[in-house]
């Protein structure tokens, strides 16, 4: 070869270097840029920063269009962010395309499934999930959307099955609150009952519920409400007594209904001594002080309910708001005395209070354990209206 044709080939060979080099070069820069903005998403997502978040994914899908995870996470936030439907498009996008890994498909699958739920396309959930059940077994989060795409079509016998499956098949740390989700979910289900007028029904509910489980104040509560509804006000009147005095985190759910049951019960003698001793205690609650003064009421014996509330006067806790079944029975009587020296022992109103999901803001003219716009367990409580 002679020296020009060597100096030519090692030019031909350099380009040739310095061009794959340069492939290589772009190629890693492309891979580092997307990777970059696929960890930024997740970074912003985890901030709560979610359009910032939603911005980064969507430069890591066109620095990489063949890549996966970036397509996956951002559906997911744009469920997470409220719009649920472009995120099932992007799911069902993925999952008819070709080059997606085997062990991703699962995860894409219940990425559907649960974009389809926050659409209430109940049946179309259900599809997705049974192809799912038998290599997802082990999965907490398919039995939690199972949970709910039972429910949201309204077979609610299917829907504690998915939480007794939960309970039985998830990694060992999980079991216990499926457990404890299973429960909750059945008295639920027996408060609505006796609620309707099936005292039967909710009995046969509450027998898969502990009765020294997490839930033993809530179980006292409903056994109390078909007990009342049976037509056992004296039964009803002893078990929502000694709950409120065992359960006083509980005095939400227990204080309106012994009024109500003692208001329709004909033994007030039986309640009495234990209403005084409860009544004693430093965490009795003012509205159980309002309802044995009501009991008093009943009985004729209204200056020892006034005295009751004259030992409590000063407490910030008892407001009108909390008196006004005592005060609308001394309004009834024209009473105008009796009613003056009451008032003088209250304090300003608190505002008035509603029952609200915590998780989805939707209003409950009730308690629930289960918020029926969002499926969420235990989100259900007290709040400004």
């Amino acid at each position: 070869m002679t020296d020009g044709s060597t100096a030519i080939f090692l030019v031909v060979v350099g380009a040739v270097a310095a061009g794959a080099l340069l492939w290589i070069f772009r190629r890693r820069r492309r891979i580092v840029l997307q990777e970059d903005h696929y960890t930024k998403g997740l970074e912003l997502w985890l901030a709560g920063e979610l359009q910032g978040a939603i911005a980064s994914l969507r430069l890591a899908i066109e620095a990489e269009p063949a890549s996966v995870d970036p397509y996956l996470q951002l559906g997911n936030l744009l469920r997470a962010a409220g719009d649920a439907r472009r995120a099932a498009v992007l799911h069902r996008t993925l999952t008819v395309r070709g080059d997606v890994p085997e062990q991703k498909r699962m995860s894409i699958a219940l990425a559907l499934a649960d974009d389809l739920i926050e659409l209430k396309q109940w049946e179309e959930a259900r599809q997705v999930l049974d192809e799912l059940e038998t290599i997802a077994s082990g999965s907490t989060r398919f039995w939690r959307s199972r949970f709910r795409q039972w429910f949201g079509l309204g077979d609610e016998a299917a829907a504690a099955r998915a939480l007794r499956e939960g309970a039985k098949k998830t990694d060992p740390a999980q079991r216990a609150r499926f457990q404890a989700d299973f429960e909750l979910f059945q008295l639920d289900r027996a408060l609505r009952a006796v609620r309707d007028g099936h005292p039967a029904e909710a009995r046969q509910l509450l027998r898969g519920v502990q009765a020294r489980g997490p839930w033993e104040g809530r179980l006292n509560f409903v056994r109390a409400l078909v007990a009342a509804r049976e037509g056992d006000f004296a039964e009803a009147t002893e078990i929502m007594t000694a709950g409120l005095v065992a359960h006083p985190e509980e005095m939400r759910l227990f204080l309106p209904a012994l009024q109500d049951v003692l208001l329709e019960s004909g033994h007030f003698e039986r309640t009495i001594p234990i209403m005084e001793a409860a009544c004693q205690s430093e965490a009795a609650p003012p509205a159980l002080w309002i309802n044995l003064a009501l009991l008093y009421e009943k009985l004729g014996e209204r200056a020892k309910a006034i005295e009751l509330l004259a030992e409590k006067a000063g407490d910030p806790n008892l407001t009108p708001d909390v008196a006004a079944p005592f005060l609308r029975l001394l309004a009834a009587a024209r009473p105008d005395a009796d009613f003056a020296r009451v008032w003088r022992f209250l304090r300003m109103p608190s505002a008035s209070r509603a029952w609200r999901c915590r998780a989805c803001g939707a209003k409950q003219p009730d308690v629930l354990w289960v918020c029926p716009s969002c499926q969420a367990l235990d989100t259900i409580g007290l709040s400004p209206r």
